[in-house]
C-alpha cells in the first residue's frame, strides 16, 4: 500500500495514524521522487475491501468520526487554490471513491460539484464551511482575515465612490449656480433681490467652490446649509 504527496508533513501523519491503529505490516518504505515524498507500508496483513471501508464510513461513524475522514481526504488530495478565487478540489482515480467522498462533503450541506473523476467546491464561503468542517483551523482563521481585510477594502471604496459623487454633483450645482447669477449681474438683476436673497447670491460668487456647509460656516452658522440652499434654488429657479 503506497501513500504519496507534496507535503512530508501528509506522509509524517499517515505514519502516526498508521501507528495509532495498529495498522499490521512489515515495514515502511520511504522514498523520495522530484517533489513528491511516499510511504509503502509492505507485507500487510490485511487489508479492507472498498465495501467495507464505504460502509463503516457511512453507517456507522459518528458525525465527528466522518470530519476526520474528510480532514484525511483534504490532507491526502485536496487542493486549495488562494485568492482572489477561492477554490478546493478533490482528485480521484475511482469513481467509487469519487461517490464516498461526494456523498460525504454533501451530508454536511456542503455545496459542490463534479467533473471528470474531480469533485469541485467553489466560493469562498463554502470552502470556508468545508475548512471548518475538517478543523484546519489555522487556514480557517487565514481566510477569515482575509474576508474581514476585503470587506475593509470594499467598504472603504463604496464610502470614496459615494463622496466622489457627492462633490461631483455639489461641483455641479456650484457652476451651475455661479452662471446664472453672473448673468444676473450683468442684466442689473442681483440689485433688484430682497436683500435675504441678494445676500446668499454674493456669497455664492464671492466662494464659488465652497459646499453648503462651508458657504454657512462663512456666516457663523447664521445660515443654515438648507437655507442657503432653498434661498439659491429659489434665486436660479426664477431666473430660469
Amino acid at each position: 500500500m503506497l501513500f504519496s504527496s507534496r507535503e512530508f508533513s501528509v506522509i509524517r501523519k499517515i505514519v502516526k495514524l498508521a501507528n495509532s491503529l495498529d495498522f499490521e505490516r512489515e515495514e515502511d518504505i520511504l522514498q523520495k521522487e522530484k517533489d513528491r515524498v511516499a510511504v509503502e507500508f509492505s507485507g500487510i496483513k490485511y487489508i479492507p475491501k472498498f465495501d467495507e471501508i464505504r460502509n463503516t464510513v457511512l453507517y456507522k461513524y459518528s458525525s465527528s468520526q466522518k470530519r476526520s475522514f474528510l480532514r484525511g481526504i483534504y490532507l491526502g488530495c485536496g487542493i486549495l487554490s488562494t485568492p482572489p478565487s477561492y477554490h478546493l478540489e478533490f482528485r480521484f482515480e475511482k469513481p467509487d471513491e469519487l461517490e464516498l467522498v461526494k456523498k460525504l462533503i454533501s451530508e454536511f450541506a456542503i455545496k459542490n460539484s463534479e467533473r471528470n473523476n474531480i469533485i469541485y467546491i467553489a466560493g469562498r464561503e463554502n470552502v470556508k464551511q468545508f475548512i471548518y468542517i475538517v478543523g484546519a483551523e489555522k487556514t480557517y482563521m487565514l481566510m477569515e482575515e482575509d474576508a474581514v481585510n476585503k470587506k475593509i477594502l470594499n467598504d472603504t471604496n463604496r464610502k470614496l465612490n459615494f463622496e466622489f459623487a457627492n462633490l461631483e454633483r455639489q461641483s455641479k450645482a456650484a457652476l451651475r449656480q455661479v452662471n446664472i447669477l453672473k448673468k444676473m449681474e450683468e442684466e442689473g438683476l442681483l440689485d433688484k433681490l430682497s436683500d435675504r436673497l441678494k445676500e446668499v447670491a454674493l456669497l455664492r460668487l464671492q466662494y464659488p467652490y465652497l459646499s453648503l456647509s462651508e458657504l454657512s460656516e462663512k456666516t457663523h452658522n447664521r445660515l443654515s446649509k438648507q437655507a442657503i440652499y432653498y434661498r439659491l434654488k429659489k434665486i436660479t429657479d426664477d431666473f430660469e
